[in-house]
């Protein structure tokens, strides 16, 4: 055990990530992981370097530790999601099934992509997400529902978890695309675009301290539209959705 933590730490450098055998590259990612819960500097090298041998080279072993080093960091953030109150299933159940999609969802080519640890756990975040909100529809379908388990601020309709579901959908859509965003320009074109639904001379017009002219609306919408298609969290929801709807 000590030659493997020894092992571990000389690694963490990066000097010989892709190398190392799986046992020391575990060690070094749990010793990482164990930093940033004691709130300690943290390095996500290891970390990424476990996924990618297990996505890119399709790594049974490399898989099996991702999901043990992981699988805590996935129950804690079911435990947080407001629409776990209308899933049946057990918090075991819904990670199994988070790591599944993850695993199915992402191509080996797709890991270079990724551009730290983060923003791999925050895909597998997201994945866990869909999963939840899959369950809760499928329960939507069955022909009742405990209002006690409505949250109070859902809007009353003709199907009460129905309405839950969908607002807890679109928050979590708009988180995903939020997170996309670069800076407080992107955000207010992306609002007064999708949401109040002006044009991008309307939005010159208002805003001229934030765009020099409607062409430099235009090219935004564009670069931030064709950012968000290549998110792999806002095509999980594209294609989660499409499913629900077939």
């Amino acid at each position: 055990m000590l030659a493997n933590l020894d092992a571990a730490r000389a690694i963490a450098c990066h000097a010989d990530l892709k190398n190392a055998p799986l046992e020391t590259l575990c060690a070094a990612v749990r010793a990482q992981e164990a930093n940033f819960v004691r709130g300690e500097a943290s390095d996500g090298a290891p970390g990424l370097e476990l996924f990618r041998r297990a996505i890119a080279e399709r790594d049974e072993a490399a898989w099996a530790a991702v999901i043990s080093v992981y699988r805590d960091l996935l129950v804690g953030q079911a435990g947080r999601q407001l629409v776990r109150k209308l899933v049946d299933e057990d918090d075991r159940f819904c990670v199994d099934r988070a790591f599944q999609r993850f695993w199915n969802a992402t191509r080996p080519e797709a890991m270079q992509e990724f551009a730290d640890l983060a923003s791999v756990l925050k895909y597998l975040k997201m994945c866990l997400g869909c999963v939840l909100l899959d369950e809760a529809r499928v329960r939507r379908r069955q022909p009742w529902v405990s209002l006690d388990e409505v949250p109070e601020h859902a809007q009353a309709s003709a199907d009460a978890a129905a309405a839950a579901v969908e607002q807890v959908a679109r928050r979590e859509l708009w988180q995903a695309i939020n997170a996309e965003l670069r800076d407080e320009t992107e955000r207010l074109l992306t609002r007064l675009s999708f949401v109040a639904g002006l044009t991008p001379r309307e939005i010159q017009a208002r805003y001229p301290d934030r765009f020099a002219s409607v062409t430099d609306v235009y090219r935004l919408k564009r670069n931030v539209l064709d950012r968000l298609r290549r998110s792999p969290a806002i095509r999980q929801f594209v294609d989660n959705d499409s499913g629900t709807r077939a």
